[in-house]
C-alpha cells in the first residue's frame, strides 16, 4: 500500500527533524513510521491486520526523495593480517585429523570468543540524511567497557551469556533486571576485560551447559591464542572433562573463526540499535542497568540458529571445506565508493500554523468571490481548486506528522517509566569480585533482603517490649497513687461495672 504525497511530505519532515537533532535515522525506523501512518488511516475493521508498505518501498522512497545512505563516521582501516594460504591449508589438515582421530561429532564442535562493548557507545551505521558531510550521532558519554564471552556450536546452539562488567561489587539490581535468565553468569573485573581467573570460571560454565547436549564422547572447542585460554588449570580442566581445545592460527580469526566471521557483526549491529533506541527514548545516561536490560534481546536477535549454522559453513568447518576460505583469500579486492545523489528541493505545501491560517483565509476569500461572481470565471475556479488542494494537503501533512510525534512521546514516557522502576530498586552490594549466575545473584539478594527483614522485625519486637513494659509500669504507678488517695480519703469509692450492667465496689487498688 502507498502513502499519499502529503503523508510522504510529513514523513520527510519527521526524518529531517530527527536528522537535525543528530538522531540517526535508519531504514527500519522509516518503514515503521510509514506503517504507522497506514495503520492510523485504515478503518477499524482492518486494524487487526493493518496494511504495510512493500518490501522495496524504502529503497524507492530514499531514491525518490533524494536522500542518501551515509556512514555516521569513516570506517576503521582493515586489520593488518598475515593471510598465509599454506598456514590455512595446514590448519585445516590438523582440524581434519583431530576430528577423525577423536571421533568428534559435528554437533560437538564449539567455538568460543570474547567481544567487547562500550556500554553507552555504538559503532558506525548507515543513516538516512540529506547532509553531504559525515553524520555524527550524539550518544551518552559512558565508554565503560564490558565483555561478553560467547560460545556457539556447529549444531546451531548458543550457551547462556557470560558477561564481564567493570567494577568490584555485584549489585542486587542487576540480578532483578536479569531475573528471566537464571543461567546467565556475571563476572566482575576492574577493567571490564577477562583474565585467567574469569576464563577458568568460563570453562566450568561451558562444561556445565554443553555437556547437556553432547552426542559423542568428546567436545572440540575452537578458540584463539589468548593467553588465558592456555593456562595450566584451563588445559587440565579440559583434559579431565572430555574437552579438546583447538587453537586458531594467529591473525587469521577474521577468516577462520565462526563468531568473528558471521555472528559478532549482527551482535554489534543490534547493540547499536538498542543504544540508539534508548537514546531516542530520552535516556541521557546509559549505565550497566540499561545495558543488562537490553543485552538479552540483542543476543536473541543475533544468535539465530540459521546465523550460527551459516557461520560454521562460511568458515569451512562444518561441513569441512577449506576452499570456502581459500577462495575468499584469493578474491579480496578493494571496493569502489558509490557516487552521491543530488540534493532535493524544498517543500511548497504549508507546514507552519501561520501558513495554514494564511491558506485558510485565502480559501475563504476565494470562496466568497466565487459566490459573488456571476460570469463563472474558469480562472477563479482554478485558483479556488488550487488553494483548496493546497490547504487539504497541508492539513493532512500536519496531522500525519502529529502521529509520529505522539508515537515518539508515548515511547519516551514508557521508557522513562521503566528506567525509574529499575533505578528505584534497592541497590544492595552482594559480593566483591568473583562470578555469579543470575540465579545465584537473586538468591543472595533474597537472603540479604530476608536478613534485613529479620533485623527490622527484631527492632519492632524490642520497641514493642519496651512499650509494653512502660505501659505496665504506668498502670502500677497509677494504682499505687489511687490506693494512697483512697486511704487518705481524697478519693471516693471506686466501682467496677460488668458487661451485664451490674456494678460492685472495688475493695483493693494495687498491691
Amino acid at each position: 500500500m502507498k502513502l499519499s504525497k502529503p503523508e510522504e511530505d510529513a514523513l520527510c519532515r519527521y526524518i529531517d527533524r530527527l536528522d537535525a537533532m543528530n538522531l540517526a535515522v535508519r531504514k527500519e525506523f522509516i518503514v515503521e513510521a510509514a506503517n504507522l501512518i497506514l495503520q492510523e488511516r485504515s478503518s477499524k475493521a482492518i486494524q487487526s491486520n493493518p496494511p504495510t508498505v512493500g518490501i522495496h518501498w524504502i529503497d524507492r522512497f530514499v531514491k525518490r526523495r533524494k536522500y542518501r545512505l551515509m556512514s555516521q563516521k569513516q570506517l576503521d582501516s582493515n586489520r593488518q593480517v598475515a593471510e598465509d594460504i599454506p598456514t590455512v591449508i595446514e590448519w585445516y589438515k590438523k582440524l581434519h585429523d583431530i576430528i577423525q582421530s577423536e571421533g568428534i561429532v559435528a554437533d560437538d564442535i564449539w567455538n568460543m570468543d570474547e567481544t567487547g562493548f562500550r556500554i553507552g557507545v555504538g559503532k558506525d551505521q548507515l543513516v538516512v540524511t540529506k547532509r553531504k558531510k559525515a553524520h555524527y550521532f550524539g550518544t551518552p558519554g559512558n565508554r565503560e567497557s564490558a565483555t561478553a564471552i560467547e560460545c556457539i556450536s556447529a549444531g546451531g546452539r548458543v550457551l547462556p551469556a557470560f558477561l564481564v562488567l567493570c567494577g568490584i561489587h555485584h549489585q542486587a539490581r542487576w540480578y532483578e533486571v536479569m531475573k528471566d535468565h537464571p543461567d546467565v553468569r556475571i563476572a566482575m573485573s576492574p577493567t571490564g576485560y577477562s583474565n585467567d581467573e574469569i576464563c577458568f570460571e568460563w570453562i566450568y560454565h561451558f562444561d556445565e551447559h554443553s555437556k547437556k547436549t553432547t552426542k559423542g564422547t568428546k567436545r572440540l572447542l575452537l578458540l584463539d591464542g589468548f593467553g588465558s585460554h592456555h593456562t595450566y588449570p584451563f588445559i587440565q580442566y579440559c583434559d579431565r572433562h572430555g574437552i579438546i581445545p583447538f587453537s586458531l592460527p594467529p591473525h587469521l580469526t577474521h577468516l577462520l573463526q565462526p563468531l568473528d566471521v558471521v555472528v559478532f557483526q549482527p551482535l554489534k549491529h543490534y547493540h547499536v540499535k538498542a543504544v540508539d533506541l534508548v537514546v531516542r527514548d530520552g535516556c541521557i545516561d546509559i549505565t550497566k542497568l540499561e545495558f543488562l536490560g537490553f543485552i538479552q534481546d540483542v543476543r536473541k536477535q543475533a544468535f539465530r540458529q540459521s546465523t550460527i549454522l551459516s557461520s560454521f559453513r562460511k568458515t569451512g568447518i562444518v561441513p569441512l571445506n577449506r576452499e570456502v576460505v581459500l577462495a575468499v583469500m584469493r578474491a579480496r579486492k578493494p571496493r569502489t565508493p558509490t557516487p552521491e545523489p543530488a540534493f532535493s528541493s524544498p517543500f511548497s505545501t504549508p507546514v507552519t500554523l501561520r501558513q495554514m491560517h494564511r491558506a485558510a483565509t485565502q480559501l475563504e476569500d476565494q470562496f466568497t468571490m466565487a459566490e459573488e461572481c456571476n460570469d463563472g470565471s474558469m480562472l477563479l475556479q482554478k485558483d479556488f481548486l488550487a488553494s483548496m488542494g493546497q490547504f487539504i494537503r497541508g492539513a493532512i501533512s500536519n496531522s500525519t506528522e502529529l502521529i509520529q510525534t505522539k508515537k515518539d512521546l508515548s515511547r519516551t514516557q514508557l521508557a522513562e517509566k521503566t528506567r525509574r522502576q529499575r533505578r528505584a530498586m534497592k541497590n544492595t552490594s552482594l559480593q566483591s569480585g568473583g562470578v555469579l549466575t543470575v540465579a545465584q545473584g537473586r538468591q543472595m539478594a533474597a537472603r540479604k533482603a530476608d536478613i534485613e527483614l529479620r533485623k527490622a522485625q527484631r527492632k519492632v519486637e524490642v520497641t514493642q517490649t519496651r512499650y509494653d513494659n512502660a505501659l505496665k509500669k504506668w498502670y502500677l504507678e497509677a494504682a499505687k497513687k489511687a490506693r494512697s488517695m483512697r486511704i487518705a480519703g481524697q478519693m471516693g469509692e471506686m466501682l467496677v461495672y460488668s458487661e451485664k450492667g451490674g456494678c460492685r465496689a472495688l475493695r483493693r487498688v494495687g498491691r
